[in-house]
């Protein structure tokens, strides 16, 4: 694996990034049904955000920064003030899982609803709910793009690679093993 381009400050090609003030991306959101928004969390606050791929400065902003507790509800009944990781659940409309520390919960929302949001299930242990993830906690998590049922779950210097089925079961098919020997762009770019 190479990197198309070297690594950069991302609020240089983002606008909508700086603009939010974000500093760092904790965790993204594809929004369902669009190709090109996604809900962008940092710290405690999120913004949904509409991009162009490959092009630099046409991103912008929808609806303003918020804060997490104030605006989705499932997230603060389930204690996370904030985020580091988030994934569509395979196979459902609408739901998410997100990961906070040593705790996911699953969700269900709409685009740019701040009422229409419930809490599935959680918050529970990762290693209660996801025993096929070798991690206490989860760094960063999404889908092998060819299969879309294979995910990499990352947490520090370490990753896995697993699948899930339609019901939500889970299977351990690599790892945990070291980032870098697998993933050496990310090791050089200084990402972990």
């Amino acid at each position: 694996m190479s990197l198309a381009a070297v690594p950069t400050q991302f609020a240089n090609d983002w606008h909508s990034l700086k603009e939010a003030g974000f500093t760092q991306i904790d965790a993204i959101l594809p929004i369902p049904g669009t190709d090109h928004r996604a809900y962008f969390f940092s710290g405690s606050q999120y913004a949904r955000i509409g991009f162009v791929p490959g092009t630099a400065g046409e991103d912008q902003i929808y609806g303003g920064v918020r804060s997490i507790a104030e605006n989705w509800k499932s997230l603060a009944k389930a204690g996370f003030g904030h985020l580091d990781a988030a994934l569509l659940v395979p196979n459902a409309q609408n739901q998410a899982y997100f990961f906070s520390g040593e705790k996911y919960c699953r969700v269900s929302f709409q685009e740019g609803s701040q009422d229409d949001d419930e809490l599935l299930d959680g918050p529970k242990s990762i290693s209660e709910g996801w025993p096929a993830i070798p991690f206490h906690s989860i760094d960063a998590i999404f889908p092998e793009p060819r299969t879309h049922i294979n995910f990499y779950v990352f947490s520090g210097t370490k990753y896995a690679k697993i699948v899930i089925g339609e019901g939500g079961e889970q299977e351990l098919i690599t790892g945990p093993t070291d980032v870098a020997p697998d993933w050496p762009a990310l090791h050089e770019a200084g990402i972990c």
